[in-house]
């Protein structure tokens, strides 16, 4: 699909047409584009085709979509009802479309002459049943010309029928030599890249970026009708796995509260996710306060710092009881109106952290509160088995009235990584359905790694992946922090190849100019990246986590689930 989503201003027929020809799985050398802009018109000014589909080995077939209330054709004229031009002769357009690219392509030497060019009339509103001819005789068009609501469905069918319609009759024509095997997949590429090459030329990377960005916002943003549950409720709490748009929904939670005039506070328990946090809300919110956790409690208490040395006896209990005694003694240090708290698992085994939010709010509980959560039981990576709860059920032992919202539509990952990471954890992740469309670039690999080969295979990965994004815009984590990792131990001592003399440049590290971050799953949780490696997959890793009594599936399922784009898995031998 050129371009991977519906072109700004697509309208209701267009979309549902993109959503049934992105649907076609099968025809993985089909070409379809949307809304070719049609500058070298022989017939106007201007024009514009709505879909441009090429099959090899079938023909190009041109679409111009139609949603009319009530359509008729008499006596040569239409009148297509509820639209912007009810009398103008849509097939004409296709005709008109059809002069020009044939023209176009023929001044490349892109066209023989033989390849069927076919028209087709989609009215997406209308059904089969609905439509009866009286006019057999016209030779104007065909009946085959029409397509119908019932054909989006069936969108190969339809495309293969109206083509090898089209190229049965001509085929009858003596003047008229079609060739359809002509049509090769090489061929159809050449003629694809003549048709949208200018405007893929003049994009640069910094542009394709900022349009992905653009398409990423619009995704979250058909999300924010989940806000009205919050207008109306005082709690809530956001459920769904990786991707499904929960801190972005946090957010503006927190924004609305924010424009109400309420004193916000938005946290969670991960530093780097605090980060994230902040740049969702934005800076021209001054009434809401971002930071972790643990910054909240320790500027509550007056301290700079958590002790050198701090054990986690200190950050699960110690800090958390002298933040209570401190708010018992000036509860003005809290008095927060709204509280919002991403990946709330995080905290909700822990009682005295659940007593710490509570005792922040302006009312010491939920009463009088609003309380947005925010939650994913399967990112549960710190804690053991024996450690784990149902976030939610706990929440809500402690609100009565809490709202259960279920977030289950991907609107982050294409779903190449999906499908790869289910097929990698054996199992579906959750999801209903992908707001992502599965024409967007993207892809997940599986890359064995022998004994000795670590940083070779990681040369090779980040290689591949920067030849699609930028090197900030790529991660690498590992089950193991710095001491352990392949990246941590390439950097502390001397590079034995070439390719490990090209890692130390390209990896962020002290004296370095290099922008690929590298971080252990365990940090990077609750983030994102464009696109991921994950090294370190071996049976030393698996004993590592299988010591502390952790999750390993969970923890693949955090790592794998950080890519939107791309997701490059170096499996180390001998790993589960």
């Amino acid at each position: 699909m050129i371009p991977p989503y519906p072109r700004a201003g697509a309208n209701r027929s267009e979309k549902q047409i993109f959503s049934a020809l992105e649907g076609i799985l099968d025809r993985p050398e089909w070409v379809v584009i949307h809304s070719l802009t049609v500058a070298q018109n022989l017939g106007a000014l201007m024009g514009e085709t709505d879909f441009v589909v090429i099959a090899p080995g079938k023909g190009i077939l041109l679409i111009e979509a139609k949603s009319p209330k009530y359509v008729e054709y008499k006596a040569g004229d239409w009148y297509l009802d509820r639209t912007p031009q009810p009398h103008k002769d849509p097939l004409r357009q296709l005709d008109s479309a059809r002069r020009s690219i044939r023209g176009f392509l023929r001044e490349r030497d892109l066209l023989r002459g033989d390849e069927p060019i076919a028209r087709l009339l989609w009215f997406t509103s209308l059904g089969r049943h609905q439509f009866e001819n009286k006019s057999p005789g016209d030779l104007q068009f065909f009946e085959w010309e029409l397509g119908w609501h019932d054909d989006l469905q069936k969108p190969t069918w339809l495309v293969e029928k109206v083509l090898d319609e089209h190229n049965n009759w001509f085929r009858e024509v003596d003047e008229v030599q079609l060739d359809p095997t002509a049509l090769t997949a090489s061929y159809a590429q050449a003629i694809t890249g003549a048709l949208v090459s200018d405007f893929k030329a003049q994009q640069s990377r910094a542009e394709q970026l900022k349009e992905r960005r653009t398409q990423e916002e619009r995704l979250l943003a058909e999300q924010k009708f989940v806000l009205e549950l919050v207008e109306t409720n005082d709690h809530v709490y956001f459920d769904g796995p990786a991707g499904t748009g929960k801190s972005f929904l946090l957010a503006r939670a927190a924004r609305s509260f924010a424009k109400q005039g309420k004193r916000v506070l938005v946290t969670c328990w991960n530093l780097l996710m605090a980060d994230e946090l902040r740049a969702l809300v934005g800076t021209h919110a001054t009434e809401i306060e971002v930071a972790d956790l643990n910054s909240v409690m320790l500027s509550i208490c007056g301290l700079p710092t958590n002790p050198s040395g701090a054990e986690s006896g200190w950050y699960q209990d110690e800090l958390p009881r002298m933040t209570l005694e401190r708010l018992r003694e000036k509860p003005y240090l809290g008095s927060y109106e709204a509280i919002c708290v991403d990946e709330f698992q995080d905290v909700a085994g822990n009682p005295l952290l659940l007593d710490v939010l509570f005792a922040l709010s302006g009312t010491g509980g939920p009463d009088g509160t609003q309380l947005v959560f925010a939650g994913d039981d399967k990112q549960q990576i710190l804690r053991t088995a024996a450690e784990r709860v149902n976030a939610y059920a706990i929440a809500r032992q402690r609100i009565g009235d809490l709202v259960h919202v279920r977030v289950r539509r991907n609107c982050r990952t294409v779903p190449a990584v999906i499908d790869g990471a289910e097929k990698t954890l054996g199992h579906n992740l959750g999801f209903t359905g992908h707001k992502v469309s599965r024409s967007v670039p993207g892809g997940f690999d599986v890359v064995a790694v022998e004994p000795g080969g670590e940083t070779k295979a990681l040369a090779a990965a980040l290689r591949g992946l920067l030849e699609h994004h930028d090197a900030e815009d790529i991660v690498v984590l590992s089950p193991f922090g710095e001491n352990t990792s392949t990246v941590g131990q390439l950097l502390k001592r001397p590079e034995k190849s070439k390719d490990e003399r090209w890692l130390r440049k390209q990896l962020q590290h002290e004296g370095s100019p290099g922008k690929i971050r590298w971080r252990s799953i365990f940090k990077f949780k609750g983030l994102e990246a464009d696109a991921v490696v994950i090294c370190d997959l071996n049976d030393e890793a698996k004993a590592f986590i299988d010591g502390t009594d952790l999750n390993w599936e969970d923890l693949l399922y955090v790592g794998l689930t950080r890519a939107k784009y791309r997701c490059v898995v170096l499996d180390g031998a001998g790993a589960p």
